[in-house]
């Protein structure tokens, strides 16, 4: 699924037919419902219809009842047939049908009123004003008003108003209007209002809904939702919603990592995220590396290691750098500085607080603002009301200083094991 089976692709519209005539063992979890029924050298027993698809053995059998079956559910063996049928035949150059079912097609176009299936295809053009099906489509389009399936597709684009669906797609895109669905995918876009792909290797992704299940390598995903599920590498995911992720707002760290410039949207969230800026109304990270995470509203994470948290309030477990707003919270630690309008807290900070309420379980450096507080100081306090319970003075007014010499300071108990620092 790289650049140069890219390149390849878009130039196979004449594939020779004996060099891709065997259909590799599709893996359970990657039959997407895209081969045609009864495929020369397959029993219609190993055919099974997945999301929703039947096949035609289950059609002849139960007259096209079956329920629907998800993607990685349990599968059971169609029924055998009642009744024996020939084999589709081969055509060549150019054919047309209503209800055609060719084996191998070599030519120039092959059209069909209702529904066509050919196992094979070799060509320019493939159109169906119903549904088109393909177990290995290598050439040109595939275009029909409603569903194209392909199992192996190689070419320019498939082209449906209502479903496009190929397990490998190698070419230069899909476009529909409801669904586009590949496993592998190497393209330059899918244009749908659903776009789904195991793992898409490509520019772009647009639609309202884009997803990625295992990997995302490309440009960007943009659309009202982009989900990347585990790993996304590329320019920018920009949309309303933009996640990576198991789930939106994930608190697992396990499942891959954003690798980018930005997300922007509405809401921003990801498990891992390594880039320049999360930017939106609400930001979220497990495990943030980068530059900036600004949310309107707040901005979050787990940890924190960039250049500033920017938004109304922002908070972290540990956070490295600026924190920015209205409220700066460190439920853990803090390392740089906390400019919070209204007020700035975390359990032990190292480096500066300002606001109008500064407050510390442990403080090593400076506070400013109205009124400051710290169990422990090693530094200064600079406000209206200052309060350290181990400072020069506990309560003091402008100034008060700490240097960690009472009875339960660490500097205390470097001095019960024997040490001698020198004092200040």
């Amino acid at each position: 699924m790289r650049t140069s089976l890219l390149l390849l692709a878009l130039g196979s519209a004449f594939v020779a037919p004996a060099a891709l005539a065997s259909a590799p063992k599709i893996p359970a979890d990657e039959d997407i419902g895209t081969r045609p029924a009864a495929t020369p050298g397959r029993s219609p027993t190993q055919i099974v219809a997945t999301d929703g698809e039947q096949t035609d053995a289950e059609e002849r059998t139960t007259g096209g009842g079956s329920q629907a079956m998800e993607l990685g559910h349990e599968r059971h063996p169609a029924p055998p047939p009642q009744i024996a049928t020939d084999p589709p035949g081969d055509w060549y150059l150019l054919h047309a049908g209503v209800r055609p079912h060719l084996g191998t097609f070599g030519g120039v176009a092959a059209l069909a009123l209702a529904h066509e299936r050919i196992e094979r295809f070799y060509g320019a053009l493939s159109l169906s004003l119903i549904r088109n099906d393909a177990g290995s489509h290598y050439g040109g389009l595939q275009l029909a008003l409603g569903r194209n399936l392909s199992d192996d597709f190689g070419g320019i684009a498939q082209i449906g108003i209502g479903e496009n669906r190929a397990r490998n797609f190698i070419g230069l895109g899909q476009v529909a209007v409801a669904y586009n669905r590949t496993v592998d995918t190497a393209a330059l876009f899918q244009l749908a209002g659903y776009n789904r792909a195991k793992e898409f290797y490509g520019a772009l992704q647009l639609g309202g809904y884009n997803r990625t299940d295992r990997a995302f390598g490309g440009l960007m995903q943009l659309g009202a939702f982009n989900h990347s599920r585990e790993d996304f590498t590329g320019f920018a995911q920009i949309g309303v919603f933009n996640a990576q992720g198991e789930d939106l707002f994930d608190e697992s760290n396990d499942d891959g990592r954003f690798a980018g410039i930005a997300q922007a949207g509405v809401v921003n969230s990801a498990g891992n995220f390594r880039g320049i800026a999360q930017v939106g109304v609400a930001s979220y990270s497990h495990d943030f590396i980068g530059g900036l995470q600004i949310g309107a509203l707040g901005a979050g994470a787990k940890e924190f290691r960039g250049l500033a948290q920017i938004g109304v309030v922002t908070m972290a477990e540990k956070s490295y750098g600026a924190q920015i707003g209205a409220g700066a919270i460190a439920l853990e630690s803090h390392r740089g500085l906390q400019l919070g309008v209204a007020a700035n807290y975390a359990e032990s900070v190292h480096g500066a607080q300002i606001g109008i309420a500064n407050i510390a379980d442990e403080a090593k450096g400076v506070q400013i603002g109205l009124f400051n507080h710290a169990k422990r100081l090693r530094g200064v306090q600079i406000g209206l009301v200052n309060h350290a319970e181990d400072g020069v003075l506990p309560w003091t007014a402008i100034i008060n200083m700490g240097f960690g010499d009472d009875p339960n300071s660490d500097y205390s108990d470097y001095q019960a094991k024997g040490a001698s620092p020198t004092k200040f």
